[in-house]
């Protein structure tokens, strides 16, 4: 029997949603980490052990004690709508031996209509429209 914990994770990401658990911006420019980290955050939440994510890792996320990998890909908004940035990488399932599963996550590319937190970092919700589903 195999095991996945791919299933958990996605309750996870739709807990956290539904939740309004919001992204955090590492920066002004920031194209991905902050989506990145959010879905670290899922990762933890879990307690699932992976290896530390690098800058040129593949992918993402790679768990420890089952062979599944995430790749997570932020997606500005209002922006592509048809085709992303894959660092020249075919997107496929399975690499090295592990299964690979694409997170996909839109980001505003505009944040000054959001919240500062108290850490100087804009914030906002996982809904491209700026409001979290909570159906």
């Amino acid at each position: 029997m195999t095991i996945s914990s791919c299933y958990d994770v996605f309750a996870e990401c739709v807990c956290a949603i539904r939740e309004g658990e919001l992204i955090q911006a590492v920066s002004a420019t920031d194209k991905e980490y902050h989506f990145q980290n959010w879905f670290q955050g899922r990762l933890d939440h879990l307690a699932l052990d992976y290896d530390e994510p690098g800058r040129n890792t593949y992918p993402d996320f790679r768990l420890v004690s089952v062979p599944e990998g995430y790749e997570v890909k932020g997606l500005a908004t209002p922006g592509r709508d048809k085709n992303y940035d894959s660092n020249s990488r075919i997107p496929a399932g399975l690499h090295n031996g592990r299964t690979i599963f694409y997170v996909f996550g839109r980001y505003p590319k505009d944040l000054s209509d959001f919240a500062t937190n108290a850490g100087g970092n804009k914030e906002y919700p996982t809904h491209p429209q700026g409001k979290n589903i909570t159906s």
